[in-house]
């Protein structure tokens, strides 16, 4: 019987494993039911991540009821209750066409995962606030300004012109809702190879526990 550290983290890599089998057999084009279970991180340990009136990322959905994985929202302008459920489909990055902002705004799906993919587990309330309203600025003209969203902007545009220096977003999905009307829609990260590549991408947010107390409702975006 292994004791301690050693079991904790054998059980936490045998948790990660099943979420990403879970995850990887909800191929891109499918239509799948989700439920939010989570917002704002702190249930998974990552402190209490509200700023300005909103939760911020990550938040936690169950897909097919599949255990919960982390998502960023990227959609100030619908609403979304803690345990709603309703039907979505996914998206990669190749094909936007069935996402909420569609193939016109390319850019800015691709700069708000590079803006994710810059955030981890040791980064700031501060840093969180500014990079998660900045990628909610990138398909909203109803953001508020908060301290250091613009220069997340600015230094999302600097990589857009430098190809996001050679980011791999193969792996990154979209989880929009089939209703226009309803809910928000997400952007998440699957490992296309190996877990080891979801800590290369700085994504510590995304690693933190599937399982957690609940949050009450929650507003748009």
């Amino acid at each position: 019987m292994l004791c301690g550290g050693k079991a904790r983290i054998l059980a936490a890599l045998g948790q990660l494993a099943c979420i990403l089998l879970l995850v990887t057999a909800a191929r891109a084009g499918s239509v799948v039911q989700v439920q939010l279970t989570g917002a704002g991180g702190a249930e998974y340990g990552l402190g209490p991540n509200e700023a300005y009136g909103e939760y911020l990322m990550p938040y936690y959905v169950s897909i097919n009821n599949a255990a919960p994985i982390a998502v960023i929202c990227d959609d100030y302008d619908h609403t979304v209750s803690l345990g709603e459920q309703w039907t979505g489909i996914i998206s990669t990055f190749s094909d936007l066409s069935h996402t909420r902002f569609g193939n016109a705004d390319s850019t800015q799906y691709h700069e708000a995962a590079w803006i994710a993919s810059q955030i981890s587990s040791t980064s700031s309330l501060a840093t969180i606030a500014a990079a998660q309203f900045a990628i909610w600025s990138l398909f909203s003209n109803n953001v508020p300004s908060v301290p250091g969203e613009g220069m997340w902007l600015q230094n999302a545009a600097l990589a857009a012109s430098h190809a996001y220096y050679g980011m791999n977003f193969a792996g990154w999905e979209v989880l929009t809702p089939l209703n226009p009307a309803s809910p928000q829609e997400y952007i998440f990260y699957v490992p296309i190879t190996e877990p080891g590549v979801l800590m290369d991408l700085s994504a510590g947010l995304f690693l933190f526990g599937w399982y957690g107390r609940k949050w009450a409702f929650r507003r748009a975006g």
